[in-house]
């Protein structure tokens, strides 16, 4: 007996022969879902045909920019080279994984939620130099909470320039406050404004693939929108490229690197492990609008910084700092990386001399982080 989605994958493999097969199509747990409820996994508003055809030529542009960027000077000082490389992954950075898991967003339309939080994530732990930071932010309180407040819902979708706004005025809580559930139930811990990350430099990269690699490149992931054709749901590994004009919506996702050899950015999706390259993929440069969707609104976003307020989990001490009197006092700790000492020479003084104990003892210390210093340290037992 045959399988009901053996006709579109067998269309799309005579399709895909004439690109010289440029990904691989079969059946994933998307493609096995009926139309409807594959839309639903989406969460960008659908564009409009006008949209659309505005952007003609686009897709060759972008991906001519997106190549000539190789070699480009590098501002930002977080960034671990002087230029631009011609690939670059937040998962292998020098040995070092900057990119949290992949998440599931399930049978709700929120995927701005997901690959906004992918941005700070990866963002606050690469530009602490901290891969063991491993944030875990709460996707249920940007959109049930936050996005829900200015009126959007799973069938509508969501915009990142708004959800970044949240993220950087409201600040959102950590997954274990307001646990993820895809039909909306559930609410944040009352206690959530102290345990929260916000989003700092929040920066519209919309229409310029070289910025989006140099915010990669120096600060972490982006978030940004694109198109979703039918096949994409099809897709099971390589460099995608849409090979019908059906259109099935919009929808969100985290770049996190490039590859100029393959032509591709890599991204971070939210649907699952088993879904793609195990819940990433590869899309190619221009494909699918991802680096200006079809929009007034911009949609492309990442962000400088993310600023804590919240305790952390045990962790050791492994460096100390400070300048005479201890006026000025630094610790670097193992899963969060240099930080500052909040207070004066006072408190400064005996946060200094707990670290020294707690590293002296071989005791690990718990950390309280207020925006991005140090505010409170326990030695943990």
């Amino acid at each position: 007996m045959s399988r009901p989605h053996e006709p579109e994958i067998a269309a799309i493999r005579d399709s895909l022969a004439a690109f010289g097969d440029p990904w691989q199509v079969g059946e994933t747990r998307l493609s096995r879902l009926p139309e409807r409820l594959r839309r639903v996994r989406l969460g960008v508003p659908a564009p409009e045909q006008t949209d659309i055809d505005a952007r003609a030529g686009q897709a060759e542009r972008m991906a001519a920019e997106a190549l000539e960027a190789v070699g480009q000077q590098v501002v930002a000082a977080t960034a671990p080279a002087s230029t631009l490389p011609k690939s670059f992954d937040l998962r292998e950075v020098s040995g070092r994984d900057f990119v949290t898991s992949v998440k599931d967003q399930g049978s709700c339309g929120s995927s701005v939620s997901f690959g906004t939080l992918a941005a700070l994530e990866t963002t606050a732990a690469y530009t602490r130099g901290a891969p063991g930071l491993n944030l875990d932010l709460s996707e249920a309180h940007l959109f049930h909470s936050h996005a829900r407040a200015r009126g959007y819902t799973s069938d509508s979708g969501s915009w990142p320039d708004d959800l970044f706004d949240d993220a950087a005025t409201k600040g959102v809580t950590f997954e274990d406050y307001f646990p993820y559930q895809d039909n909306g139930s559930g609410a944040a811990n009352p206690d959530w404004p102290n345990r929260l990350a916000k989003a700092a430099g929040v920066t519209d990269l919309t229409g310029n693939p070289a910025a989006i690699k140099q915010h990669i490149f120096g600060y972490g992931a982006v978030a940004t929108c694109f198109v979703v054709y039918a096949d994409f749901f099809h897709y099971r590994g390589g460099v995608y490229k849409h090979t019908t004009d059906r259109l099935a919506g919009g929808h969100c996702a985290a770049l996190i690197g490039w590859d100029d050899d393959s032509q591709c950015w890599i991204a971070k999706n939210s649907w699952g492990t088993t879904w793609g390259e195990d819940g990433f993929f590869r899309i190619a440069y221009g494909e699918c609008f991802i680096e200006d969707y079809p929009s007034p609104r911009p949609t492309v976003f990442g962000c400088t910084a993310v600023h804590l307020r919240a305790w952390l989990p045990a962790q050791r001490a492994l460096r100390l700092f400070a300048t005479a009197n201890d006026a000025n006092g630094w610790a670097y700790l193992e899963n969060l990386g240099w930080t500052h000492l909040a207070g004066g020479p006072h408190s400064t003084t005996n946060k200094l001399a707990m670290l020294t104990h707690a590293r002296a003892s071989g005791h690990p210390v718990t950390p309280f982080i207020n925006g991005n210093e140090l505010s409170t340290v326990q030695v943990a037992d």
